[in-house]
């Protein structure tokens, strides 16, 4: 029996659970922001009993999840669009099993790290790094400086994106366990004053941890900066990070190809039509015809 159902559910530190309240609110989802208050500091997975949820985390995690959360400023990333070429490309990008597991354990030990139980719905734009590396991004909102003091808080402007936007919040309750049906997540149940609250996720959960320090600055000399979600393709693992803009890529010239309407002189033609079967199918296909 659910006391409350949503599209998604938002669990723990304020800077990942509400970055990704906005993105799933942007794509007309109905959203309750949880625990920001609540619970000791950490991941939220890190402080239940319930055995079937810290198996689950443990399996995302790859036992990586012990290690201590680190203070530091909000990660900058400089991006680009793709160019026309690449989006018209037919490739595949190889796939890194060693880089995401490096990734994880980045966002893992990040105050600025979240975890999503799925990874569709998101609607994130392919660009590339300065490596020329495909990430997935969702950008939240540009933050604009005022000409008198610094930058606002990264948590108190996310605060700010969250009411603009009518999202339910939600801080006191701590989590309890998740709830799953056949091995898919579809809510989770929470300690309150008034005792337990199940609350049923159509599209997921997202963790965040939450940390004792406050969030540094993070706009240095410029008037605005652009906050978004990043993550690696293929990732369950985000994290929020600054935008900036990557160099285009150096443009490589290709060879130049023309057409030409010139035919083939008669005799040759005359002489390529000739050709016994034989000698064509050895030529084509490298052995002679069945039989021969």
């Amino acid at each position: 029996m659910w006391d409350h159902e949503v599209d998604v559910l938002c669990v723990g530190g304020v800077v990942g659970a509400l970055a990704s309240a906005v993105v799933a609110a942007d794509a007309d989802a109905e959203v309750l922001v949880t625990g920001l208050a609540g619970g000791d500091r950490g991941w939220p997975a890190d402080h239940v009993a319930d055995e079937e949820t810290l198996a689950y985390f443990a399996a995302l995690t790859d036992g990586l999840a012990g290690q201590p959360i680190s203070a530091g400023e909000v990660p900058v990333r400089p991006v680009r669009p793709l160019t026309a070429a690449e989006r018209r490309g037919r490739t595949v990008p190889p796939f890194y099993g060693a880089r995401l597991k490096t990734w994880t354990e980045q966002c893992l030990v990040s105050p600025y790290g979240l975890l999503h139980t799925r990874v569709s719905y998101w609607r994130t734009t392919t660009m590339r790094t300065l490596d020329n590396r495909p990430v997935q991004v969702k950008v939240i909102g540009t933050v604009t400086v005022p000409a008198a003091g610094g930058p606002p808080p990264l948590a108190t402007w996310l605060n700010g994106e969250a009411r603009m936007r009518d999202i339910e919040i939600d801080d006191d309750a701590v989590l309890q366990r998740i709830v799953f049906e056949e091995g898919v997540v579809v809510g989770a149940v929470f300690d309150t004053a008034d005792g337990d609250y199940a609350v049923r996720a159509r599209h997921g959960i997202t963790l965040a941890p939450r940390v004792a320090h406050p969030v540094a600055d993070y706009v240095r000399g410029e008037d605005e900066a652009e906050v978004a979600l990043v993550s690696e393709i293929g990732s369950r693992f985000a994290r929020v990070e600054l935008l900036t803009a990557a160099p285009p890529p150096a443009s490589v010239p290709s060879a130049a190809c023309s057409s030409s309407n010139r035919q083939l002189p008669k005799s040759l033609r005359e002489s390529r039509r000739n050709r016994s079967e034989p000698r064509r199918s050895r030529e084509m296909n490298g052995h002679p015809p069945f039989g021969q």
